[in-house]
């Protein structure tokens, strides 16, 4: 405004003469003070001063204010403020020679505000046209085109590029969007990370017009690329919910990755996130709407940031402060200022998943006492385990939805500190193996729970006559009964009967502790019978469930003797074993009745396969009815990367194809085929053990569908399916 009229000038510098303040990046004042005196004050001023023809001459054409993506302003308030000081200036002066033009996308917080009678609102995307493309699309090829000798190698060569068919379809495809169109020509010229980094901007061009229209789908195109990638969603999920933007190198600090993994996951996403060249220039997104799509599940799926994971970052920030208090080396100040300023806000806009103040509290209270205690490895070792253990058990008692990194996280700084070979230590190890082995269950991870078998390892041997000794033997046992439910090897599962057998030896009557040594056991077992059919290892599994019983009967213990009675049922073919299942089963369930709905899941599918297992003993329709209600009811609840999601899957497809196979109902079969795709879709992915067993089911499933419909697409998939297992032989 200053250069644009002199006398302007004048008055601002008088007015910061008076109030340099006003005029400071680190002003106390409030910015609409600061507006009023720095910006719409002096213009008021020179419009009044000025004469009648200036006045009239002025209303005809007004000067203008732009203020260009305002969505985008970090400052979410300031910009809320902006918005009421420079409407309410309007209403006080409607008559004034000024205008201001703001753009941004449609947001509640700024689009609520603007919702005023006097506010012209327009949508940009009613007003862009093709040609609008076309000429930013022409200057943007031009300047690249000008400092590019490849491409211009290739014009000479080949002609103009890209061609005037190309060109009008990638101008059809950008859809009248410019940040779709920004987005896309980023990828032509750039690409999206090492995959494409050998292709140039002519073999890119045809793979833009691949991407479907839509920010969304392209957000999802490109993060794809990275998924794969170790600490993915930690990376990601950090720049979705961090409230200042850091460097590369702070990102790493702040989440305790090395700087080259955090590169690794960004490289793959240049085509929607800058990275920038240096280490002091901070990561952003190349637009805000990026941290919209992946805060809200509906749109991201599973690239979505929950909530919780505020309080990942907030645990991270209070590790760097404790680092910063111990005055440890390599230590990064941007970093610690991050952590100081916005730890509390994290924890602030994350404690909400807490159910109750007594929890929030509680953590609250072992932070506090963190931050206080003594800068000594030790002391501080202490409370990040006291904050995991909280957390763990909020999430066994299902209170809370954590993300299980920050706990991992917790136990892995605990650890870091605890240098000395006792028994502090092996308490940590152990801590940190129960939270790995929680992450598996939650992932699938192969590597979580193979490093938490080497945790219990190192813990077993710093306890060979410690009380705790066969708390470190259940954990290891524990830890090998689930690698051995998901890669089948045998060595895994014959290990951890012989460390619960050690553990069993220990725990003798009276030991309260029995039970739980007498359960693992028999799960173990249970789990090699079904490998390879020793009816001996189900039997000697019934008994030890039978005298875990005697000592204390809990859901867990009852499910766990059902499911073995049924398994040996369905061998014996002995219709009260099956019966004596389900009573056990739906007593485990009366226990939990009032519990919440997450622990229900486990007895809700065994219950579900066994009245399935007793409807193929006895052939009652009524069964398999109640098989398929309870198997739905626990899928509703299994996530969908739950290490056993798939066995529930399975017998809810091969129920309700009994079922249709005793009805014909259509809407048996296509859930049943929709299930049949999740499991190959999802879980039994290219390279898996099962996925040619399932791939047949889904034929077969095709098959009864197209001859009850006539559908010609059933028989295009199945066409595709058979080619598949051609090659899987």
């Amino acid at each position: 405004m200053a250069n644009a009229i002199p006398e302007a000038a004048r008055l601002i510098s008088a007015v910061v003469g008076g109030n340099p303040d006003l005029a400071s990046p680190q002003s106390k004042s409030a910015l609409s003070a600061r507006l009023q005196a720095l910006v719409y004050g002096p213009f008021e001023t020179i419009v009044e001063r000025s004469s009648p023809i200036l006045k009239l001459s002025s209303m005809v054409n007004p000067y203008l204010i732009v203020v260009d993506g305002l969505d985008e302003c970090e400052d979410k308030e300031g910009a809320q403020e902006f918005l009421d000081c420079t409407i309410g200036f309007f209403n006080r002066k409607p008559s004034i020679p000024l205008r201001v033009v703001i753009t941004s996308r449609v947001e509640r917080r700024i689009h609520s505000r603007l919702n005023d009678g006097d506010v012209d609102l327009q949508d940009l995307g009613d007003h862009c046209s093709k040609e609008d493309i076309e000429s930013f699309m022409k200057t943007v090829f031009d300047g690249y085109i000008k400092g590019d000798r490849v491409i211009q190698e290739y014009i000479r060569e080949n002609g103009s590029w890209p061609s005037s068919s190309d060109a009008q379809k990638l101008v059809d495809h950008i859809g009248g969007s410019f940040v779709f169109a920004s987005a896309l020509f980023n990828f032509i010229f750039h690409g999206s990370g090492s995959q494409d980094e050998l292709l140039t901007p002519m073999d890119r061009l045809p793979l833009a017009l691949n991407i479907t229209p839509g920010l969304d789908a392209l957000y999802s195109t490109t993060l794809a690329r990275s998924e794969r990638l170790p600490y993915f969603h930690e990376v990601i999920s950090t720049l979705a919910l961090i409230k200042a933007p850091l460097p590369v190198p702070g990102i790493a600090k702040l989440l305790g990755l090395p700087t080259h993994a955090v590169v690794h996951v960004l490289v793959e996403l240049q085509a929607v996130i800058r990275l920038p060249g240096t280490d002091h220039v901070p990561v952003t997104f190349c637009h805000a709407s990026l941290r919209d799509f992946l805060t809200t599940e509906t749109r991201a799926g599973r690239f979505y940031t929950p909530p919780a994971f505020h309080l990942y970052l907030f645990f991270r920030c209070l590790i760097v402060f404790l680092k910063d208090k111990r005055r440890e080396q390599g230590r990064s100040m941007t970093t610690v200022a991050y952590s100081r300023e916005y730890g509390d806000r994290h924890w602030k806009d994350g404690r909400h998943v807490f159910h109750s103040t007594a929890h929030s509290s509680r953590i609250s209270d072992l932070c506090s006492n963190a931050r206080k205690c003594p800068p000594l490895p030790e002391s501080h070792a202490f409370y990040l385990d006291q904050l995991g253990i909280a957390l763990l058990d909020m999430i066994n008692d299902k209170e809370i939805v954590f993300h299980i990194q920050g706990i991992v996280s917790l136990h892995r700084e605990a650890l870091d500190l605890r240098t000395s070979s006792n028994e502090a230590r092996a308490s940590t190890l152990d801590n940190l193996g129960i939270a790995l082995c929680m992450l598996f269950e939650d992932t699938g991870s192969t590597p979580a729970v193979e490093d938490a078998i080497a945790l219990f390892r190192e813990s077993r041997l710093l306890r060979p006559c410690h009380p705790h000794l066969p708390v470190s033997l259940n954990n290891l046992g524990s830890a090998l009964y689930a690698l051995f439910q998901q890669r089948g090897c045998i060595d895994d599962i014959a290990e951890a009967i012989e460390v619960h057998r050690e553990a069993l030896d220990i725990r003798l009557s009276p030991d309260v502790n029995r039970s739980c040594s007498l359960e693992s056991l028999g799960n173990a077992l249970h789990a090699r019978y079904e490998h390879h059919g020793a009816i001996a290892d189900i039997n000697e599994a019934i008994k030890l469930y039978r005298e875990a019983l005697t000592l204390q009967r809990t859901p867990s213990i009852l499910s766990n003797l059902g499911v073995a009675l049924r398994s040996r049922g369905e061998h014996s073919k002995c219709l009260s074993e099956h019966d004596e299942a389900i009573s056990l089963l739906q007593s485990a369930l009366a226990l939990l009745e009032g519990c919440s709905s997450i622990n229900r899941r486990w007895p809700l599918m065994a219950t579900g396969i066994a009245f399935y297992s007793r409807f193929r003993a006895s052939g009652v329709v009524e069964d398999l009815e109640k098989a398929i209600s309870f198997l739905r009811q626990s899928l509703n609840l299994i996530p969908l990367h739950r290490i056993y999601r798939p066995k529930a899957v399975q017998y809810l497809a091969t129920s309700l194809q009994s079922l249709y196979e005793r009805d014909q109902s259509l809407d048996s079969l296509e859930e049943a085929i929709t299930h049949n795709r999740e499991l190959l879709n999802t879980h039994y992915t290219a390279g898996h053990r099962h996925r040619r067993e399932w791939l047949g089911k889904l034929v077969s499933l095709l098959r009864m569908h197209s001859d009850a419909t006539g559908g010609h697409n059933d028989l295009e998939e199945i066409v595709e399916l058979e080619e598949e297992l051609k090659i899987l032989g």
